[in-house]
């Protein structure tokens, strides 16, 4: 049997294992180190207004380099196949990757892992990490996938697109993309609940939703998540009619029950309705959707979206096709409309594959929430990510 035809077996088979109500969750914990980093909340209301500071002046832009682990000892390195997430829960920060490895200088691989985890050591250092103490892998996989990975020799993989969203006190969620194996066909997209204890130093992970088997469906929250007065809204990026359209559609469900999918409400834009009925996306239904962006010649399906309190909207940052330019557009909703000018806040250096945006989670003096940005990339034939720190005038 050749590759590609085991590879089809291997999605039918996650198909008939993985649908069944009877999936069970997946969940691991383990110890996190006292390590501070303050975290501001902002409690902003649907609709916000009036605007300000809508022209995005930039104050300045300082880069940050790699995420970096000093504490290593210097023979080994660190290095990841793609973008690492943010997470900012209570008073700690934590990093997500997807696939690691850990390598000699002499570049001989000691040892890899389908998902890892560092956390923040300084936010007036973004690139300080401390990742020497994680437990490897930290997604835990269902017994349907370990049986996968058994019976068919293949590995599946995960890597989160966006930044987490919290959802409650000590809880977050995050949406990671599945492959088969490495470089491998996309098999879906999985919510992940991340709940941090600080009197226990604990963080618990539990994938209480079975992964989206295909395209065929859309992948709400792996394209943006934000929470906004006990409400989820999951963002999905409809490619699967051609790969090039970019229309945006969203899903909400409340905080409380987001991990319940019968929970969730499907928007319609042209309609201005939520239905309970979850839509098929068997042709173009760019009237359902909220913005179509740019349309794309090469892949990027993450985005950026959350409230500023400095300018007192809801941003959408994107990157726009192959241009290595970072893009903003605001609003006054978390539905839109959504201004119809793409400003420009920053052009990269060189060429990038990925990029977020996320408020810096501790500003100083005062600063207001928003002013200050992270941004972390990830570019073609790198294996690490790179920080900056950007302010807005």
């Amino acid at each position: 049997m050749g590759i590609f035809a085991a590879l089809h077996v291997v999605v039918v088979f996650l198909a008939a294992v993985t649908v069944s109500a009877a999936t069970l969750a997946a969940s691991t914990a383990f110890p996190v180190p006292s390590i501070i980093t303050p975290h501001y909340d902002t409690d902003p209301l649907y609709e916000v207004s009036p605007p300000a500071h809508l022209d995005f002046k930039v104050a300045y832009v300082d880069y940050w380099g790699e995420l970096t682990d000093s504490s290593r000892t210097p023979r080994f390195s660190t290095e990841n196949s793609d973008l690492a997430t943010f997470c900012s829960l209570q008073d700690r920060g934590f990093w997500f990757f997807g696939y690691t490895s850990s390598v000699e200088i002499d570049s001989y691989q000691v040892t890899s892992f389908s998902s890892s985890l560092s956390l923040a050591k300084d936010f007036a250092h973004p690139a300080w990490i401390v990742d020497n103490w994680a437990h490897w892998p930290i997604i835990p996989r269902t017994a349907e996938e370990n049986e996968v990975s058994v019976t068919y020799s293949t590995d599946i993989t995960v890597n989160a697109s966006i930044n987490c969203a919290v959802v409650g006190p000590s809880k977050a969620i995050q949406f990671w993309n599945m492959r088969l194996s490495y470089c491998g066909p996309f098999a879906g997209t999985s919510m992940v609940v991340y709940e941090f204890y600080p009197a226990y130093n604990s963080l618990k992970i539990t994938r209480p939703i079975t992964i989206t088997l295909t395209r065929d469906e859309y992948q709400y929250g792996s394209f943006a998540t934000v929470v906004v007065k006990g409400v989820v809204y999951l963002y999905a990026l409809d490619t699967s009619q051609d790969g090039y359209h970019r229309d945006v559609h969203v899903a909400s469900a409340p905080a409380a029950t987001v991990e319940d999918k019968s929970t969730w409400r499907y928007w319609d834009q042209g309609a201005g309705a939520w239905s309970s009925t979850e839509p098929v996306p068997t042709a173009r239904r760019q009237s359902a959707a909220i913005i179509s962006l740019p349309a794309q010649t090469s892949f990027r399906d993450s985005a950026s979206i959350f409230y500023s309190a400095y300018h007192n909207s809801y941003l959408l940052f994107f990157l726009n096709d192959s241009e290595d330019r970072l893009r903003v557009k605001y609003s006054s909703t978390p539905l839109g409309p959504w201004s119809t000018d793409d400003i420009i806040v920053f052009s990269f250096p060189a060429s990038v594959q990925h990029a977020l945006v996320t408020p810096v989670p501790f500003q100083n003096g005062s600063d207001i929430a928003g002013q200050r940005v992270l941004i972390s990339s990830y570019g073609y034939n790198e294996v690490k990510t790179k920080v900056w720190k950007l302010k807005f005038t």
